[in-house]
């Protein structure tokens, strides 16, 4: 973050952004912690997320920072507020020791760990950045605390895919010419400019129609689209050829809420392995919830799903094919890029 002259020339807005930064947490998990306190949604994840300047820059009301406050006691409320001083609220040793080992999250924790790389991998760890009393020791636990990475009862992610959504920024400023987000949202691709706001300022993922979307608007031509292995997982160059593979009968021009074509294609890989729906959720380490509810239509995957998918379904040198998952156009697999 930057120093304190510079975060005194900013608003509360822009601080309220860096401080969701700083404890790499989400619009999501706040808008949770703030329910928990009131008791229901008094603050919805889009209304968190229109208080940042990526978001909307909505005034930030009192009654939100008396709420945010009891939350995350651990904040100084008044540096959102006036800039002023740090974020960390003003706390001792041991009230600091007392909310970490206190919460739901350090009783999670194993009670040691090999893991050398991560500070708060165990209950060991933790104790002893938090006998140091320093304030950078602390810090580090409340980021490892309240960082979203991976979907409950999985080893699936779900945080902000930081990578996916600059490659999309990057579709934007390639444009010939460059569009601006109001133009690449409203006119090319028919959606709300918050929508792309969002997305470019690590707020939200796209959603998985959305990826349609880009595919069949911003390909070059018809011989040259933009690649979904590029788009998805970083792989290979933005553009290729695909004068050969065949068009979508339905482009993701209005696409529906739920792709059930996608959910049905989904649910064939996992009959084809001759897997059950638990068995199947645990070769993807994923829970069974999702893969239900993938089967029945109820959900579209997340992108993060779609990778891991890829990642542990494919055959050798042989990968799933994303425009046959996406679009069901071409071959199922296909040769693996090297």
């Amino acid at each position: 973050m930057e120093n304190t002259s510079a975060r005194n020339r900013q608003t509360a807005n822009s601080r309220l952004a860096d401080l969701i930064e700083e404890l790499n947490t989400t619009d999501t998990i706040i808008a949770k912690e703030i329910a928990k306190v009131r008791g229901k949604s008094w603050h919805s994840v889009t209304g968190v997320t229109s208080l940042v300047p990526g978001g909307g820059n909505k005034i930030i009301k009192n009654e939100f920072l008396e709420d945010f406050g009891k939350a995350f006691p651990f904040l100084n409320i008044d540096w959102i507020k006036s800039g002023l001083g740090d974020w960390l609220a003003d706390w001792s040793p041991v009230k600091r020791s007392n909310y970490i080992t206190k919460s739901e999250w350090y009783k999670n924790q194993p009670a040691d760990s090999l893991d050398t790389a991560d500070p708060c991998s165990s209950k060991k760890h933790i104790n002893e950045l938090l006998k140091t009393g320093f304030d950078t020791n602390f810090k580090i636990i409340l980021r490892r605390m309240w960082k979203s990475t991976y979907a409950t009862g999985s080893e699936l992610r779900s945080d902000i895919n930081k990578e996916l959504c600059h490659r999309i920024k990057k579709i934007r400023l390639s444009r010939n010419p460059m569009e601006s987000q109001t133009y690449f949202a409203e006119t090319t691709m028919d959606e709300k400019r918050y929508v792309i706001t969002n997305i470019e300022s690590w707020r939200q993922n796209p959603q998985i129609l959305f990826i349609s979307k880009l595919k069949d608007r911003c390909s070059i031509s018809v011989d040259e689209r933009l690649s979904y292995d590029w788009l998805l997982d970083g792989v290979g160059e933005m553009y290729i050829d695909q004068r050969n593979l065949p068009y979508p009968a339905k482009p993701g021009k209005n696409p529906e809420k739920i792709n059930k074509e996608l959910c049905k294609r989904i649910d064939n890989i996992r009959e084809e392995i001759g897997m059950k729906k638990t068995e199947f959720a645990k070769h993807l380490n994923v829970n069974r919830a999702m893969v239900s509810s993938i089967a029945f239509e109820r959900q579209n995957p997340t992108t993060w799903f779609l990778s891991r998918l890829k990642e542990k379904c494919s055959q050798g040198n042989k990968i799933i094919s994303y425009d046959w998952l996406l679009d069901g156009v071409g071959e199922k697999f296909i040769q693996g890029q090297t």
